[in-house]
């Protein structure tokens, strides 16, 4: 008899045999690992979410089963430009300190709403905050956080927060006219980044007034060499 702790963990998280002539079952909210010919693929369904996701090419040996393509769907369609243009501008009022705010959708309205987060520390380098309370039918789905007058990029403390399964984004160059930002998908700590009006294509010198650190200037360059024109 299988460990019922075992039974737990799969009921969780099961493993789908991609079918090779039929459509691939429903699924529920939670996650699943999809095994089919052409790799191993990860599906969540959220209430703002649906979104199959590869994790490895196809294993090296012949399987029985059918093939999959990635997709990502988002209940609420697009990301709605007027919530992230006030995030924007809050983030502005903020200068130079870092912002932190947060999209949430309601699945009883079907809507997203736009909440700014307390700060528990802040500088113009880095925030600490606390995420406001949520009603019972309301999910994170985006997640933001501003740079000030410095270029976004993701740090390693993003990296190891983006730990769940959400959107993250990050503008910075908030004293010129038209700030840059990065957007990604996040499902239990892999990224997938994401299509957005706001890219990393332009060179803006530093904020009057303000001398970035060498390190953020080290930082900067590395996100411009990394990265470059936004890719998707």
């Amino acid at each position: 008899m299988m460990d019922v702790r075992d039974l737990a963990l799969q009921a969780a998280c099961p493993v789908i045999a991609v079918p090779r002539f039929g459509p691939l079952p429903d699924m529920a909210n939670g996650q699943r690992i999809l095994l089919a010919a052409n790799g191993v693929f990860v599906q969540v369904k959220l209430d703002w979410l649906d979104c199959i996701q590869r994790l490895s090419p196809a294993l090296p040996i012949p399987l029985p089963y059918g093939g999959i393509e990635e997709r990502l769907a988002f209940t609420f369609g697009v990301l709605p430009i007027p919530l992230i243009e006030d995030f924007i501008a809050a983030g502005r009022r903020g200068l130079p300190n870092e912002v932190a705010g947060a999209l949430i959708y309601s699945r009883r309205s079907r809507n997203l709403r736009l909440v700014l987060c307390e700060a528990i520390a802040v500088s113009p380098h880095q925030i600490d905050y606390r995420v406001p309370a949520m009603d019972a039918d309301e999910t994170l789905a985006v997640d933001l956080h501003t740079h000030g007058y410095g270029r976004p990029f993701w740090s390693s403390t993003d990296d190891g927060d983006d730990q769940g399964i959400k959107v993250a984004g990050v503008f910075g160059c908030l004293h010129q006219p038209k700030p840059q930002a990065l957007f990604r998908l996040v499902v239990n700590g892999r990224f997938r980044p994401l299509p957005h009006p706001w890219q990393v294509n332009t060179v803006y010198d530093a904020a009057p007034d303000l001398e970035p650190s060498l390190l953020r200037r080290i930082l900067n360059l590395y996100q411009e060499r990394r990265f470059g024109p936004w890719n998707t």
